[in-house]
């Protein structure tokens, strides 16, 4: 009797697909790998190095990715180091089993709208909303205490440069947070990811600082190399603007009038991210708000007042 394995799977279609990852894969039909194993998602690497995702769709889309229906999820078996055939289809060499990404929808983020006329207050209202619905860690090891200390010196490093508008100094306090922590996607790098997303959004003062966050994360030694395969992924999308959905939905949110409904629900559903990698992306969004109504007010200020010359009687 055939193992599960060995039986044939019938094609599944891709119920989306990331548009900027379609022209990046290949299409002759060379064999990639299965890079890491996880419940609802499978990391790939293609036969030209590029590390790209397949998901269930319980998960949003995001960057590099390529999403199925959740009951064709659960039917597949892909296991580490499995052989993957590039080519018109996804092909699962070892049962046959096929993705056909021709036809998905492609996913583009969602843009945020023109951020220009947020206030100073309204700004700092929103990552106010963030603050009040982070969660205070409980029960870290020592070494979770100690990278955490570090995370809130070296992030408060990074606002200081950004505040001074000094471009190497940015650069450098933002390469000191990638790599930094533990898991698949370290601390450091979720907070630069929440920040870099933001920075991108129309209308922001932050897009000055987005050339030294680029800087800090493909400058220098490569990347794979100071952080894991994974974050480093995330960072170069993120850096240029690409995140996950709900990311997106949280910044467009903030174009709202008030503290909504829907901001705190984009703020929940952000945090949901991974064990610790939502608080810690949500860490780099208020951050990037906070610095925002700062760079405004500063704006505001340095804009000299009409002068009226006094009438002549």
């Amino acid at each position: 009797m055939a193992t599960a394995r060995e039986q044939t799977v019938r094609p599944v279609t891709a119920v989306s697909v990331d548009a900027a990852l379609v022209a990046r894969l290949p299409t002759d039909r060379r064999s990639g790998t299965v890079h890491s194993v996880h419940t609802r998602l499978v990391n790939l690497r293609t036969p030209d190095g590029l590390l790209c995702c397949l998901s269930s769709d319980e998960l949003d889309d995001a960057p590099r990715t390529i999403r199925v229906a959740a009951a064709d999820w659960a039917r597949l078996d892909w296991r580490l180091d499995d052989p993957v055939r590039f080519g018109p289809t996804l092909t699962h060499e070892p049962d046959g089993t096929t993705v056909v990404v021709a036809g998905a929808p492609r996913w583009q983020p969602s843009p945020a709208g023109d951020l220009t006329a947020l206030g100073p207050d309204r700004l700092r209202a929103a990552a106010a909303t963030i603050e009040r619905n982070l969660l205070t860690p409980t029960g870290r090891t020592a070494f979770e205490r100690v990278a955490a200390d570090a995370l809130g010196r070296r992030t408060a490093e990074l606002a200081d440069a950004i505040r001074g508008g000094d471009d190497i100094a940015v650069t450098t306090a933002a390469a000191r947070l990638v790599g930094l922590g533990a898991g698949l996607t370290p601390s450091g790098d979720d907070v630069l990811t929440g920040l870099a997303v933001l920075a991108a959004a129309d209308g922001m003062l932050l897009e000055r600082i987005r050339p030294a966050l680029a800087d800090a994360v493909l400058g220098g030694s490569p990347l794979e190399e100071r952080t894991t395969e994974v974050s480093a992924a995330t960072l170069t999308e993120a850096v240029a603007g690409r995140g996950r959905q709900r990311i997106h939905v949280l910044v467009s949110a903030l174009g709202a009038t008030g503290t909504t409904p829907a901001l705190v629900d984009a703020v929940l559903r952000v945090r949901a991210i991974g064990h610790t990698s939502g608080a810690d992306i949500l860490t780099g969004l208020r951050l990037g708000l906070a610095l925002e109504a700062d760079l405004r007010q500063a704006d505001r200020l340095a804009v000299p007042s009409p002068i009226y010359p006094k009438e002549i009687s």
